[in-house]
């Protein structure tokens, strides 16, 4: 009878939380409370277009300067103006590190990557605060990042950290329960199933108030949803680099995954052709001197100055790597120089 007693109040349980339902649109707030953002059918929300918000810095201290945050007409934070016929075109994503919060439009290393080139490279910074992995292959398959660029692509980056391993399986991160939400079909591949924040009646976890995706799970979708990811940049694009970063945030145990979870995850990804660069090899001393890097414990976004090393790191992995043979041809009609793309997984 106890158990009988326990299995009902379990499957009560989940029925009510399965009654839940998603937030109202007006109830979508991020980045620190400012209303920057809108919805969208295809990767659950966006910064509104042409925007601008004022914050408070997030480091703290009477002389921090307010952080302003600009969108241009293609929903993403700006980066300054280049030639009208750049060398290299950089696409750039990821989640609020990469979109840069708590830095200023020009300290972005989107920003700062374009002007170390001097103009001659274009970079495209498709990150947004609170994305995870899903955002990214939504935005591809809908067309939505291919629409927004302005020049050839020859690079992108991925940037991730590991909670978007969690939040892409809608874990950990409430705000975004209109976020595409994908299930692996039965050849391994990532399938749109409608938003996270739709009931989901089939998943037995839930039922007794587990976490909607075991760690195992969880690991595996975010895997299909970078392999599927770089399938489809280099359908658009097939002479693009691609280089994911690995990006270890407060620890080797960051968001209840171990150093084994991470490196058995790495593994993974260089199995299916993508091989991840550890942080540590563009920062190296950041594991020792972490202060240095991040605005400032218990924030560890990076500061403008980890922003910077990754603008140069991007940069000379372009400049040192030679464009495909059959990429030269094009680029050489563009009157581009001989720079290259940077990229782990071809």
């Amino acid at each position: 009878m106890n158990i009988a007693a326990a299995v009902a109040a379990a499957l009560l349980f989940g029925l009510w939380k399965g009654l839940e339902t998603t937030p109202k649109p007006e109830g979508l707030v991020l980045l620190d409370g400012s209303p920057l953002y809108e919805l969208v059918d295809d990767v659950g929300y966006i910064p509104k277009a042409n925007a601008q918000a004022t914050l408070p810095a997030k480091t703290g201290g009477p002389t921090a300067k307010p952080v302003t945050y600009t969108t241009g007409p293609d929903h993403f934070r700006i980066v300054p103006t280049t030639a009208n016929r750049p060398e290299a075109c950089v696409l750039l994503f990821g989640a609020s590190f990469t979109f840069g919060n708590g830095v200023q439009d020009e300290e972005t290393y989107a920003a700062q990557l374009v002007r170390l080139s001097g103009g001659r490279l274009h970079a495209h910074n498709f990150g947004v605060s609170g994305w995870g992995l899903h955002q990214t292959l939504a935005g591809l398959q809908s067309g939505r990042f291919q629409r927004a660029v302005r020049c050839e692509p020859t690079d992108a980056v991925f940037l991730m950290v590991p909670s978007l391993i969690w939040w892409t399986s809608g874990v950990l991160n409430p705000w975004d329960k209109y976020g595409p939400r994908y299930r692996l079909g039965s050849d391994g591949k990532p399938v749109r199933d409608g938003n996270l924040g739709m009931p989901d009646s089939y998943n037995w976890r839930s039922w007794i108030g587990l976490t909607p995706t075991s760690r195992g799970d969880a690991l595996a979708l975010s895997k299909a949803i970078i392999v599927e990811s770089m399938s489809e940049l280099r359908r658009h694009y097939p002479d693009i680099r691609t280089q994911l970063i690995s990006y270890r945030v407060s620890s080797w145990a960051d968001v209840d995954f171990s150093a084994e979870d991470m490196l058995g995850f790495e593994y993974e990804l260089h199995q299916a052709g993508i091989t991840p660069l550890p942080l540590e090899g563009i920062i190296p001393r950041y594991r020792f001197a972490q202060a240095d890097y991040i605005l400032g414990a218990p924030d560890y976004h990076p500061n403008a100055r980890a922003h910077r090393l990754i603008a140069e790191f991007i940069l000379r992995q372009i400049q040192s790597r030679p464009l495909a043979p059959d990429a030269a041809p094009k680029q050489a009609s563009q009157g581009a120089g001989a720079s290259g793309a940077s990229s782990s997984s071809q």
